[in-house]
């Protein structure tokens, strides 16, 4: 169990029975401090154990030695949590996986207070704001991931060589990193669970080129372009490829799309407007294609 961060607890405790037996209350919120903040896979007891937020993986003896009573005080106490609807409990050979009833009404993510805003209201209502309080700060927390979060996995052998580690990519992670940036933006989101050979190619390329850093950086800056979301004149909407690719990906990052179209419009207007007699100042560009034009910057 981790000694950072925090745990909510209702007010309404206080008219619980729970609340009480300072024995029984302690070893409730033992429980909640101990159930996973987010989902991940634990080992306990010679098992791996894919475990869910607000869920705890255990068995009789552990929790009896935990709390220095009897198996079957402590198997009573855990069916009066289930009969109370704080709990439920699942067992499968011989662990027993609890999860802890309305954990996310309390437990926000990122610390999110919704306190003043239920306070008073009906089940439902408390449920909606709190999922999407949850809802909200799920996609802040996803889309503000370090590049070691969001690329980098364990290695399966420990004594893999060093720069084998380096190329070591979660491919998976990246696909849910990217489609979460790009989440009520017009810049396809990245189908299915596998990226194509290709795509992998351009990614590895580019993170040998700039980094793994500029790599996240890149798809944060791509999703806040307005005009790489279809906000030029011609509607142009960019997607992984084109991103990825050798000379787009050093202008997205070196900042050419943060602009506002609407700045970029002016410019394109100014430009029109300064022409004399048919020619353009000596002071503009005189590119014969886009490609000749984006050397300049």
């Amino acid at each position: 169990m981790t000694t950072e961060g925090f745990i909510c607890i209702s007010r309404g405790i206080v008219a619980h029975w729970i609340w009480s037996n300072p024995v029984l209350f302690q070893r409730w919120v033992w429980m909640i401090l101990s159930a996973n903040y987010d989902d991940r896979e634990v080992s306990f007891c010679y098992h791996r154990i894919m475990l869910h937020r607000g869920q705890l993986a255990v068995n009789l003896s552990y929790l009896s030695k935990i709390w220095h009573v009897s198996s079957q005080a402590t198997h009573k106490f855990l069916v009066k949590l289930e009969d109370s609807g704080m709990v439920t409990r699942t067992v499968d050979d011989k662990v027993t996986v609890i999860t802890i009833c309305n954990y996310d009404r309390y437990q926000l993510k990122m610390g999110a207070s919704v306190d003043g805003l239920v306070d008073g209201a009906d089940n439902r209502m408390v449920d909606q704001v709190v999922n999407q309080t949850n809802k909200d700060n799920k996609i802040k927390t996803e889309i503000e991931k370090t590049s070691d979060e969001v690329l980098c996995q364990v290695p399966l052998e420990l004594d893999m060589p060093e720069a084998v580690e380096k190329e070591y990519i979660s491919w998976e992670k990246f696909i849910s990193f990217f489609n979460t940036a790009m989440r009520g933006k017009t810049i396809p989101k990245i189908r299915g669970y596998h990226l194509a050979e290709h795509r992998k190619r351009n990614i590895r390329a580019r993170i040998r080129e700039y980094g793994k850093d500029a790599v996240i950086e890149v798809v944060k800056k791509a999703a806040a372009s307005s005009f790489l979301n279809g906000g030029g004149d011609k509607g142009f909407v960019a997607d992984i490829d084109w991103m990825m690719g050798p000379r787009n990906f050093p202008k997205i990052l070196d900042g050419f799309y943060d602009r506002r179209f609407s700045e970029n419009s002016q410019n394109n207007n100014s430009i029109s407007n300064n022409k004399d007699n048919g020619r353009i100042r000596g002071t503009q560009a005189t590119a014969t294609s886009s490609e000749e034009y984006s050397k300049r910057f």
